[in-house]
């Protein structure tokens, strides 16, 4: 199993429009899992956050997310 629960990332990274995308494995089953933060335009402080399996899943769902 691996034991790194979390990854060191820059804040300025966060607030581009391209955000940062953080690939782990799951503590529990081991399976890779990503994660995309991106800080929202309008506010820097708020942080939206998308994870799937993969950078295809995670684009699906805010495509999805806008639409609503």
């Amino acid at each position: 199993m691996n034991t790194e629960l979390f990854k060191l990332i820059q804040i300025h990274h966060i607030q581009s429009t391209v955000g940062e995308v953080i690939y782990f494995n799951c503590p529990h089953c081991g399976k890779e899992i990503a994660v995309h933060l991106r800080a929202l335009e309008d506010d820097p402080d708020t942080v939206e956050v998308y994870w799937g399996k993969n950078l295809k899943e995670i684009n699906e769902k805010q495509k999805k997310a806008e639409k609503t």
